[in-house]
């Protein structure tokens, strides 16, 4: 028998059921302001019906799985309930601010799902994630979330993570995945919103309030940076020394460790950057005291 879906959203993210393929695309802002924060949805498997045009006596049974004729009576349904513990996109939860910061395009991430097990079924590893539709952002469409002979019972909790790759223009895009039961039948639906862009140069703000540390050892000065990430939407932090660029850092860094193998006096640039330019904040390290 098909599965009836209930979803209930509370302050969610677009659990679409539309099919964003055909349609015209929803208002990107729209879709983006209802944050991630708690997701629930429940899905009720009715009990089978009675065979057409037989009679049914609404009398229980004496015996605890065994119907009024004798025969083996059908277990109760059981009731699919699920909680969205944490959405995560690379590590950060999966909120407006997450979904409005552009990402380059053909740029590689991980959704990752917590989901709880709020039902009374249990989930087993005939349970799975696919792809539904809108915008592709993977090779495959179905994605087997827990091993062989394994399940989640009913107050448990099961990880679910995709990877994913942004498309190749800029733009807002849609998707949608399942996560379903055995039976194919849904349990969750969660909509991607995913925004693909080049941020004009100058729109990524500045670190703030650069610092520095600095520790001594014979042969080698250790110095650290730290500063305020005072940006939402920077592709990273790149660092340079004496106007040498060192490394670059992911978005959301705040600190640096620099090993130098003599003290002196260092010119640090930590810079916020995206695909529109750079953003950069200058501190100078006096090391010359190190003996």
């Amino acid at each position: 028998m098909k599965t009836l879906p209930l979803i209930s959203i509370i302050l969610a993210f677009a659990l679409a059921s539309c099919n964003l393929g055909a349609s015209a695309p929803q208002d990107p802002a729209a879709v983006a302001t209802s944050a991630a924060l708690t997701v629930e949805a429940v899905l009720t498997r009715p009990a089978a019906s009675p065979t057409a045009g037989a009679q049914v006596t609404p009398t229980a049974s004496p015996v605890p799985g065994v119907a009024i004729d004798g025969t083996t009576a059908e277990a109760p349904a059981c009731e699919e309930r699920t909680e969205i513990a944490s959405w995560t996109r690379d590590g950060k939860t999966y909120d407006k601010a997450e979904t409005d910061k552009p990402i380059p395009p053909g740029k590689g991430f991980v959704m990752t799902w917590v989901l709880k097990n709020a039902g009374t079924c249990v989930w087993n590893d005939k349970y799975k994630m696919t792809f539904d539709s809108g915008e592709r952002l993977t090779t495959a469409d179905t994605f087997a979330v827990m091993p062989f002979g394994y399940t989640v019972q009913p107050g448990e909790s099961l990880t679910i993570m995709i990877q994913m790759t942004a498309p190749s223009a800029p733009g807002t895009y849609e998707s949608t995945f399942r996560f379903i039961d055995a039976e194919g039948e849904s349990v969750l639906i969660p909509g991607v919103l995913t925004t693909v862009g080049t941020p004009s140069s100058g729109s990524v703000a500045a670190p703030g309030d650069l610092r520095y540390q600095y520790s001594c050892s014979p042969g080698v000065v250790n110095i650290t940076l730290t500063w305020k990430d005072r940006s939402d939407n920077e592709a990273g932090f790149r660092i340079y020394r004496d106007g040498t660029k060192i490394t670059d850092l992911p978005s959301g860094s705040t600190t640096y460790d620099d090993v130098l193998s003599t003290p002196g006096s260092y010119a640090y640039t930590v810079a916020a950057f995206n695909s529109g330019g750079e953003a950069p904040i200058n501190v100078t390290a006096e090391t010359t005291n190190c003996q």
